[in-house]
């Protein structure tokens, strides 16, 4: 799957986190330097795809899934994985 750059770069910034931590769309925000709606659409994608998940506790938060975690580590995304919320 190629990833667009907005879903790359939250991808890695969720990545980067412990498994059991997740972030809002705010902090998406400011470790990737996206706009929301440019970090809603790329959500949305990675969660149909199974590459994140959101968190039922409010407010909204996304972690990485497994599968996210090995995707984004393949050579093509590797500059985006070292993304730091």
């Amino acid at each position: 799957m190629a990833f667009t750059e907005p879903e790359a770069k939250v991808l890695g910034a969720l990545s980067n986190l412990d498994p059991a931590e997740a972030l809002t769309v705010r902090q998406l925000g400011r470790a990737t330097r996206l706009p929301e709606t440019s970090i809603h659409r790329a959500l949305l994608r990675l969660s149909r795809t199974g590459l994140a998940m959101g968190t039922l506790q409010g407010p909204a938060r996304w972690r990485c899934t497994n599968r996210g975690r090995l995707a984004i580590t393949r050579p093509v995304c590797r500059e985006y994985a070292g993304t730091r919320p």
